[in-house]
């Protein structure tokens, strides 16, 4: 395995129960990346058309939420592990996900052609309802 597993994520694995698969969610969502890329190319267009290089600096005004952004990603440190028996979702200082592989039902991908080129997509997992109502819950 190429990335280290974060130690809070270690602690929830069982004796004798290996990662096989670890990912963490992407940092930013692919349509706030378009967003702040639009922000960033209409401010520097302007910038040009009136000819003032100091108005760049409206750039910092969009830059300050998503600098709040990344560092609340990195306080919640947030890991999902595919182990030999379950998927597990986990966040520091918040209660785990936990799913046996063996109630999953059916696994469902939903990428656009640009989040497949970036490596953007969606995963849907279909697990049973825990009170076996014969219906399906999906987690996101």
């Amino acid at each position: 395995m190429a990335q280290k597993v974060p130690a809070h994520a270690v602690r929830l694995l069982a004796p004798g129960e290996g990662v096989r698969y670890f990912t963490r969610p992407r940092l930013l969502p692919l349509y706030m990346l378009v967003f702040i890329a639009v922000v960033v190319l209409a401010l520097v267009a302007f910038s040009v058309v009136i000819e003032d290089p100091g108005f760049l600096r409206l750039l910092s005004i969009p830059a300050l939420p998503v600098l709040g952004g990344i560092i609340g990603y990195f306080l919640h440190s947030p890991v999902i592990l595919v182990t030999d028996r379950r998927v597990v979702s986990a966040r520091r200082f918040l209660k785990p996900l936990s799913l046996d592989l063996e109630r999953l039902e059916k696994i469902r991908v939903q990428q656009t052609s640009l989040g497949r080129l970036l490596g953007y997509g969606t995963l849907y997992l279909l697990f049973p309802h825990p009170r076996d109502h014969r219906e399906g819950v999906f987690l996101n």
